[in-house]
């Protein structure tokens, strides 16, 4: 690799490339040093690398996005269970699914007013970004 190569030209090393799973999927910076055998300031410096972020952050955020696929099938399960419990014969599980449903809904109300009001504050700051 060369020393002026321009990121877009730049390649990660293979080392690099091995490091980055472990970085995505442990506790800390120490244990995929630990794991991998690269020091760990060595992390560090790579991680102040564009090419090497760039490539990190696209692996967390695949792997993020599958957690988030995950959850919502399971929400989907979690609903369908809530749905049968309304349709229970017995008035006091038709009651407490409908209290818990009540409850869930209002504690995430002020985080959607909260997120209505930052995305407001962002068209404010930059009326072209998108929100």
């Amino acid at each position: 690799m060369q020393q002026d190569a321009t990121n877009s030209e730049k390649e990660l090393s293979e080392r690099q490339e091995l490091t980055i799973p472990h970085l995505v999927s442990a506790k800390s910076v120490s244990e995929t040093a630990h794991l991998t055998g690269v020091n760990r300031s060595t992390i560090y410096r790579w991680m102040d690398d564009p090419v090497f972020r760039a490539e990190y952050d696209r692996q967390r955020d695949a792997v993020a996005n599958f957690a988030r696929a995950g959850m919502r099938t399971l929400l989907l399960k979690a609903l369908t269970v809530q749905a049968e419990r309304f349709d229970s014969d017995d008035p006091k599980e038709r009651v407490r699914v409908a209290r818990e449903i009540i409850d869930h809904d209002a504690k995430t109300a002020a985080n959607r007013e909260n997120q209505k009001l930052i995305n407001h504050l962002h068209q404010l700051i930059d009326p072209e970004e998108e929100t």
